[in-house]
């Protein structure tokens, strides 16, 4: 596949104080989760550059394209996310990146950052054989989810109540209501909450290659320890 007819739409907010990894916050200082959030970004970003995927950012809120330029660089694409809801804000952005030329994209959030940058390339491959990719989240969501221009379909985020543990059944049933062939990737879990995090501690003391930026900042704040 082209990888300059593809590219890879990261779902990234602005590293603000009560605006990312709320529900995190709740049992950690507000501080620290900003950094760990700078960090999850970090990683992703690097697992999608080092494969040599065209990388577009989509950021949040508005007005923030400055503080997201100094925090990641000018080297990458940046994007408003633009829409009432999540729904509204992928729809919109597969239809950007596609009425500019792109022919496969696949979009992702940044909740994830041991995420294996090999499920990334699959996801991009499986758009040659299927009209949609997706990945679904163990507590019942999705964390990407692709599809090529020609096999677009809006309708996958219609009506949905995101933020719930129905998101991804539903949005299977859109799929074989419309006859979309689905390549389904490996399940993964988000880090939403402290549990999460303890979780991702745990296997990260293992693997610290699987996120390398944000394992040294948990070593270096001391929540890992060698």
């Amino acid at each position: 596949m082209n990888k300059d007819r593809s590219c890879i739409i990261v779902f990234a907010k602005a590293p603000i104080r009560g605006h990312v990894k709320t529900r995190l916050a709740k049992n950690m200082d507000e501080s620290v989760v900003v950094c760990l959030y700078r960090n999850f970004v970090k990683d992703i970003i690097d697992k999608v550059t080092n494969a040599g995927h065209v990388l577009k950012i989509f950021y949040d809120p508005p007005g923030s394209e400055p503080l997201m330029r100094e925090w990641l660089g000018n080297r990458h694409a940046f994007f408003l996310q633009n829409g009432s809801d999540l729904g509204q804000k992928m729809a919109n952005a597969f239809s950007r990146v596609f009425e500019n030329g792109i022919q496969q994209a696949v979009l992702m959030g940044t909740d994830f950052p041991d995420l294996p940058g090999k499920i990334i390339s699959d996801a991009v491959s499986g758009l040659k054989t299927h009209d949609t990719v997706i990945g679904p989240t163990i507590d019942g969501g999705y964390y990407l989810i692709g599809f090529s221009s020609n096999s677009y379909l809006p309708l996958a985020f219609n009506d949905i109540a995101w933020g719930t543990s129905a998101v991804y059944q539903k949005t299977m049933d859109i799929f074989a209501s419309s006859g979309t062939t689905v390549n389904q990737l490996p399940k993964w879990r988000d880090i939403d909450v402290y549990d999460d995090l303890k979780d991702l501690i745990q296997s990260l003391k293992h693997h610290p290659q699987k996120a390398q930026n944000t394992y040294s900042y948990l070593e270096q704040i001391g929540m890992i320890q060698k």
